[in-house]
């Protein structure tokens, strides 16, 4: 078993995909984007997209791997996606450019604008109507049998945990044009406030501020 904190690259695997891994494992034995694999029937019925909304604009501002952007453009979405580590980009963009040339998918695949940064820095400075500004933070790492997924563990090592959420949930607060949503596991405390609603789906919540809800105006006085 890989430890945690363990080296992360990047690289091509034996079917020509990009895909991350920890150092020193046989090649195909890390994780790529493919998003043949994810179906979108019913899509817009999924906690995740009724939390943002339904159809609007969208920032990931902790993309990933894109499996929420995905589902969120596949809701028909218009979805900025924001990831800081740039091994991870890597692989995301890979996946999206392959669906891109799908037929099947371009059309999903054009509602994502990737975009590599902090989303702490970026957020000021993005202009426009947001309908929903989403928040992924990293969880704690867990122990035992009762591992993340191996994509997750991975992201985490590539990227770090998340010790500036706060910092992210102030720039969202200041930027945010319509609502915040916030991914939670289910039984952890919401950040900062509670939210102005809640959507629960069979493995995590959405905590959801409104922008003219009492969470929300709680959250900017906290976070300002």
């Amino acid at each position: 078993m890989v430890s945690v904190g363990a080296t992360v690259v990047s690289r091509i695997d034996p079917d020509g995909r990009m895909e991350l891994a920890w150092d020193g494992d046989r090649l195909g034995l890390g994780v790529c984007v493919d998003f043949r694999r994810v179906a979108l029937r019913g899509v817009a019925k999924l906690a995740l997209v009724r939390a943002c909304g339904g159809r609007g604009r969208v920032v990931d501002a902790t993309a990933g791997l894109g499996g929420d952007s995905w589902l969120l453009a596949g809701a028909g979405c218009e979805v900025l996606a924001i990831e800081r580590s740039p091994l991870v980009l890597r692989v995301l963009a890979d996946g999206l450019q392959r669906a891109s040339a799908d037929e099947r998918l371009s059309t999903v695949a054009a509602r994502i604008d990737l975009r590599e940064g902090n989303a702490t820095e970026l957020l000021p400075t993005i202009a426009g109507e947001w309908s929903a500004i989403y928040l992924d933070p990293m969880y704690p790492a867990k122990r035992g049998h009762a591992l993340a997924p191996k994509s997750i563990r991975m992201v985490r090592d590539a990227v770090g945990d998340d010790a500036d959420a706060d910092a992210l949930l102030r720039a969202a607060a200041a930027t945010a044009t319509g609502r915040i949503v916030v991914k939670r596991p289910h039984g952890a405390p919401s950040l900062v406030c509670p939210p102005d609603a809640q959507f629960e789906s069979k493995l995590v919540r959405y905590d959801v501020y409104l922008r003219a809800g009492r969470g929300f105006r709680t959250l900017r006085d906290r976070t300002a």
